[in-house]
């Protein structure tokens, strides 16, 4: 009679590589859409560019930062807040502005971006990661 051997290995230490490379992944898109954002986004003092917020599990609907013609403190501010959520693979990250002017310039109402901003960065990751 032949004894059969079940599984030997846990499947823990899988679990948490899994989760690992989620949030690595997740972490390297988010970066991306935020660069494309910045690309994009028209400048003539900075407010607009200067004014997007990456957020995780939950917007912040508080004040527009401030100006960021270069976009470096935006990314810097995005950056610090990933790696504070870092080893949490499930969690939502929510890229947006609150400037006030945000939705007419993603509806064609600036020479400098006639497409928008965050539609662009939208398929621009779409592109990258998905097709």
């Amino acid at each position: 009679m032949t004894t059969r051997k079940g599984w030997s290995k846990s499947l823990s230490g899988f679990a948490r590589e899994v989760e690992y490379a989620l949030d690595k992944k997740q972490g390297e898109m988010v970066l991306f859409a935020l660069q494309q954002l910045i690309l994009h986004s028209p400048v003539d003092t900075g407010a607009y560019k200067g004014s997007h917020l990456v957020t995780v599990n939950g917007s912040d609907n508080s004040a527009v930062p401030e100006p960021d013609k270069s976009g470096a403190r935006v990314r810097r501010d995005a950056e610090a807040v990933l790696s504070a959520a870092r080893g949490k693979p499930f969690k939502a990250v929510i890229l947006q502005s609150n400037i006030i002017y945000g939705e007419s310039l993603e509806h064609g109402h600036s020479q400098q971006a006639p497409l928008g901003v965050y539609s662009i960065a939208f398929e621009s990751l779409r592109a990258r990661y998905i097709n």
